[in-house]
């Protein structure tokens, strides 16, 4: 296995070493933090735009739109830098949409995805003309009476199960036919025909949305995947719709070692060559490759332990706070924010009483003392979103930066925070 790389400045890393001390925009992490304490998330906005212009640079001659997979990170200070820099959304919920619409986010420009959309979700997606990706006949079929009910129409895009098999984790792989996302091909030809017949009054189809998985390593499988899609839309127009919008959902890898990862621009000559000529608008759903790196969980030591089987770090943060080490054997870099002295394995642990509350099984690191500041890397992606409160841990601080200046964007979680919302019955 390649062994991880310590930070080094450049465009992919936006946390590196200056005089020792690990910088964010600038700005030395400790100090960034010193004022909420650790643990803490820290996000650099300019990272996140200038990934974000990237995506778009490469995705550009396609004319396609780049939609932010909010599920990544809904922080609302991301997502208000997003949409003033450019970006639309996808969203997997009511929550994320309400927080694109809080954020500035151009409802237009925002779709939604998602098995188990509510009544009362898909009303809030009709209302504000937010384009919905259908994965059922039954949701086609809410989505109408929904729509017939507020006296509105409804746009949607068929989400598409392409049966595509692709080279990365088994629980971020997508497009599968034993996946839970869309429907099979014969069934979204069937849907499309019943609106071509008027089924779906008061519905307006676009198109089909397709997504293989994530941390793609090559773009072939987005690839198979369009294809797929391109198929059912030149079907849905032989039987007599207007289609032309393709969601190639996301999958833009990022490489959790420190190297530079497969960029956006070998995805976008990939699929250059299917859609054109064609009439097509494509979708792409970048998430993680915007603000993983952008990210990093600044934790503190609490502990030494200094067993036969080498040497053990407890921290003030854990898989309540990171769940991916734990739910997805991800292996991130862990460094000091101070460098001192040599390094060694060291294994890095959080305050979970679980056995698998392990945030490193062997992170280089020096001989680091109680009260020592560690930062867990590319962290800005499935970090804060998945967080939770297991054993009563509030959640902590997510603080940004941008053009050399550190703002608090959501304060830490108090124990009265948790408590508030609870009653003991008489």
């Amino acid at each position: 296995m390649s062994q991880p790389r310590p930070p080094e400045t450049s465009a992919e890393q936006p946390f590196a070493y200056r005089e020792g001390v690990l910088c964010v925009g600038g700005l030395p992490l400790d100090e960034v933090v010193a004022t909420t304490g650790t643990p803490a998330y820290v996000y650099d906005l300019d990272a996140v735009a200038a990934a974000w212009r990237r995506v778009n640079a490469a995705f550009e001659p396609l004319g396609a739109d780049v939609l932010f997979a909010v599920k990544a990170n809904s922080n609302l200070a991301v997502l208000s830098r997003l949409a003033r820099t450019g970006a639309g959304f996808d969203v997997v919920s009511g929550g994320e949409l309400l927080r694109v619409l809080r954020a500035g986010g151009d409802p237009a420009r925002t779709v939604f995805a998602g098995v188990g959309k509510t009544a009362r979700e898909l009303a809030l997606a009709v209302e504000h003309d937010v384009l919905v990706h259908v994965e059922s006949v039954d949701e086609l079929e809410a989505l109408q009476a929904v729509a017939a009910g507020l006296g509105l129409r409804g746009r949607f895009a068929v989400r598409v199960n392409p049966d595509v098999e692709v080279d990365t984790h088994a629980y971020i792989r997508t497009g599968h036919d034993e996946a839970k996302f869309g429907v099979a091909v014969e069934l979204a030809d069937q849907l499309l025909a019943r609106a071509a017949r008027g089924d779906f009054p008061d519905l307006d189809p676009a198109g089909v949305h397709v997504h293989v998985g994530s941390q793609l390593p090559d773009p072939d499988g987005m690839a198979a995947g369009a294809k797929i899609g391109i198929e059912v839309i030149e079907a849905g127009r032989a039987a007599g719709l207007m289609l032309d919008w393709l969601d190639v959902g996301g999958g833009l890898p990022i490489d959790y070692s420190g190297r530079a990862p497969l960029g956006p621009e070998v995805f976008a000559e990939a699929l250059a060559p299917l859609v054109d000529g064609r009439g097509i608008r494509i979708g792409v759903e970048p998430g993680r490759y915007l603000v993983a790196r952008a990210g990093a969980l600044v934790a503190r030591v609490l502990y030494r332990k200094h067993r036969s089987a080498g040497r053990m770090l407890v921290v003030d943060t854990g898989m309540h706070q990171l769940l991916r080490p734990a739910l997805y054997q991800a292996v991130h870099r862990v460094v000091p924010v101070r460098a001192a002295g040599p390094a060694e394995p060291t294994e890095v642990v959080g305050p979970i009483c679980e056995s698998t509350d392990v945030l490193a099984a062997a992170a280089d690191l020096p001989d680091l003392e109680p009260g020592d500041l560690v930062a867990i890397l590319d962290a800005g992606a499935y970090g804060m979103t998945m967080a939770s409160n297991y054993n009563t841990h509030p959640r902590p601080p997510e603080i940004v930066v941008s053009g050399g200046v550190a703002a608090v964007a959501r304060r830490r979680e108090a124990w009265d925070d948790l408590l508030g919302i609870e009653t003991i019955p008489d």
